[in-house]
């Protein structure tokens, strides 16, 4: 068919489940006229031989317009594709990053000026970004066009491109692809938060290992400066295993020398908690220069944490807070009340955002008091709740300072949580924290879908990060040395 043409509108629906899967829905090939206005036509995989292709990429887009390795749909993934079912053309992988490539012949001569519009419609993991990318012939690469963010229902992702860079010789290519979350943003450094660990030291290994290794291997390029975790390092607080896998595992951050801290929750208790603290008590800090002072043999404890002329108090304590714990707590709260404060606890706040019992009274007799307190972290209940509270320091009517009480357990998730960690990115400009939630072992950001649960995994922490000035003066400096002389002792002079 041939008709004057302003617009070709090419619809490509494609459907991700699992890792990476496809699914067109299509529309009839016909060419309408609006009157006045465009001449459209369409094309669709149920109607037309549109040539699809899966493939496996090491680099985000590929580098090539036909990349090695490239395979064209299946008879069979073809017949899925036209009856909507995903199940049937699934492209998977766990070390590169799939794709799936779309190639349709435009039958109608169109000119320079002309321009496509293209549409995907699919899925794929919640929290992973799906990336469209053009065959741009002018530019000879991929170019990106669109993007979004999956959540678990099915999104959608438009484009539109002139016909003058995006065909050539009458084809448009268009490549669909998983891809990793690249934070754009410059950070000026970043401290991790990992909680309840507990099912990686006993039945997932490889997950508690891949943390603390992507951890350690980010440290320059994320600038990680301390790594936080909130208790439940085991299971079972008496199995040695478990402790030398938590030990070793955690050795990998003594050994990249990143600063961390840890306490012991409800599952490391054992005998009276005497494996944590064999393995974490306070011999395998005290020698480092950040750690402050144990307490109870590493039950508590506190660190001082010094970053681009920022001083921070981080503060720690185990299960079952007591009264003469609290009395601790605030003696060394007052004593670096110049610091800002971040409280790590195992129990703070429930599942449901509020906080428990122990965490009311954590709340009333140690955050309230303290000026210095900006946050707490915590674990124990699955799930990803924020809770803050506007704090009035002197009793005027107006807010001094917000307290964020954050709760971050995955460890329901599947394989004992995923490896999902807390990745918290310190803005001097913005004087603010910017939270994200990040999985080292799947390589995927989100656990919850951000489209149904937009604050749960990503947010930002008003918390002041300027720099505490600091300053000295010197009027007068003098040194005498007195020594006494004898029948035998002559003073030298100079």
């Amino acid at each position: 068919m041939k008709y004057p043409l302003l617009v070709i509108i090419t619809n490509i629906m494609l459907l991700f489940t699992s890792l990476f899967s496809t699914n067109f829905f299509i529309y009839a090939t016909k060419s309408s006229i609006i009157p006045d206005y465009f001449q459209v036509d369409e094309y669709s995989s149920a109607f037309d031989k549109i040539k699809i292709s899966e493939n496996l990429s090491k680099t985000e887009p590929p580098i090539h317009f036909k990349p090695e390795g490239e395979k064209e749909f299946s008879d069979n993934q073809y017949r899925s594709l036209t009856k909507g079912n995903s199940e049937g053309t699934k492209t998977k992988s766990l070390s590169k990053y799939p794709y799936h490539r779309f190639d349709v012949l435009i039958k109608e001569e169109a000119k320079p000026t002309d321009r496509l519009s293209v549409s995907w419609q699919g899925k794929s993991l919640p929290g992973r970004k799906i990336t469209m990318f053009g065959w741009n012939h002018m530019k000879k690469k991929w170019v990106e066009l669109a993007d979004t963010i999956a959540g678990k229902n099915e999104v959608t992702i438009q484009a539109a491109v002139s016909a003058r860079d995006y065909l050539h010789h009458q084809r448009l290519s268009i490549l669909v692809q998983d891809q990793i979350i690249i934070p754009t943003k410059k950070y000026d450094y970043s401290f991790v938060w990992m909680s309840d660990t507990q099912y990686y030291a006993q039945n997932y290994p490889s997950v508690f290992k891949s943390v603390t290794e992507w951890i350690a291997q980010n440290k320059e390029e994320m600038k990680i400066e301390y790594v936080f975790h909130t208790g439940d390092i085991v299971h079972k607080g008496n199995d040695e295993k478990q402790w030398q896998r938590a030990s070793t595992y955690l050795n990998t951050l003594d050994v990249a020398k990143i600063p961390y801290g840890v306490l012991p929750g409800n599952h490391d208790v054992g005998s009276d908690f005497k494996k944590y603290k064999e393995y974490f008590g306070q011999e395998r800090f005290q020698r480092k220069r950040y750690y402050g002072e144990a307490y109870e043999n590493n039950r508590g404890h506190y660190d001082l944490v010094s970053v681009n002329g920022k001083e921070y108090l981080f503060l720690y304590m185990g299960w079952k807070v007591k009264k003469e714990d609290i009395i601790w707590m605030n003696n060394v709260l007052r004593r670096y009340a110049d610091r800002t404060a971040i409280l790590a606890f195992h129990e703070y706040l429930e599942k449901d955002g509020e906080r428990s019992r122990k965490g009311n009274e954590l709340f009333e007799k140690v955050v309230v008091p303290n000026r210095n307190v900006v946050a707490v972290l915590s674990g124990h209940y699955h799930g990803s709740e924020m809770l803050v509270d506007e704090v009035d320091d002197n009793l005027d009517g107006i807010t001094d300072r917000k307290v964020y009480q954050l709760l971050a357990d995955y460890q329901k998730a599947p394989q004992g949580g995923g490896g999902f960690i807390r990745l918290l990115h310190i803005d001097e400009e913005t004087n603010s924290i910017d939270v994200q939630t990040y999985s080292p072992y799947l390589d995927q950001y989100f656990y919850y879908s951000p489209n149904e649960y937009p604050k749960k995994d990503q947010f930002t922490m008003d918390i002041d990060v300027t720099k505490s000035e600091k300053m000295i003066a010197s009027s007068y400096f003098d040194v005498k040395l007195y020594r006494k002389i004898g029948k035998d002792n002559v003073v030298n002079k100079k």
